[in-house]
């Protein structure tokens, strides 16, 4: 099986998702981000970067995730990616809409792209549509899952750049969960866990 680490930094809303039961499984083991170089990655499928992480440290492993995602490894990437912590991504901050839901008729223009793929069988874009702090503009050959009104992507799938797969997403489902709010992101991350564990 897919064997997931996912890096903290002990942030309060980190410590409440780690705590929930229905939570344990989609994980194998938790990192903490000032371990994480002195941490053999090399037994992992996947590491999973949280929102919200100390940007300094990021940036002070971020050979160690370029090694990782170049060993053919699978990095996946929630949330914003500032002050550039990471190379390939272009990041672009954005206004956050908190509040289409309680509009009249109000919608956050999000749009599916190459539904065709397998992270589809998992995740409807109503599971993704909470709001985003960022967009990104993809690399050459990546493919963007979904896509803001301006035809940014706020989900897309790097497989040209490294040897391995760069998952990036400004969506933010832990600080969520953690905190207990805005019910679909559990949908979502279940759903994301699935696609990466290869379960149907």
């Amino acid at each position: 099986m897919n064997k997931i680490a996912i890096l903290t930094n002990g942030m309060s809303f980190h410590n409440r998702f780690f705590a929930m039961e229905e939570y344990k499984g989609l994980y194998d083991d938790i990192i903490h981000i000032t371990e994480l170089h002195n941490t053999d990655l090399s037994i992992y499928d996947t590491l999973i970067v949280t929102e919200r992480l100390s940007i300094p440290h990021l940036k002070q492993n971020q050979g160690k995730f370029i090694s990782f995602v170049n060993s053919g490894k699978r990095l996946l990437i929630f949330g914003e990616v500032l002050d550039n912590w990471f190379p390939t991504i272009d990041w672009e901050e954005s206004e956050v809409n908190f509040s289409w839901w309680v509009k009249d008729k109000g919608d956050l223009p999000l749009f599916e792209r190459n539904n065709m793929h397998t992270l589809y069988e998992h995740v409807t874009l109503k599971h993704m549509k909470w709001h985003y702090h960022g967009t990104f503009q993809p690399p050459e050959g990546a493919i963007s899952l979904v896509d803001n009104h301006e035809g940014r992507s706020i989900f897309y799938i790097d497989q040209v750049s490294f040897n391995g797969e760069l998952v990036v997403t400004s969506l933010d489902p832990i600080f969520h969960i953690g905190l207990g709010f805005i019910d679909q992101t559990k949908l979502f991350l279940n759903g994301v866990i699935k696609w990466l564990r290869g379960e149907n």
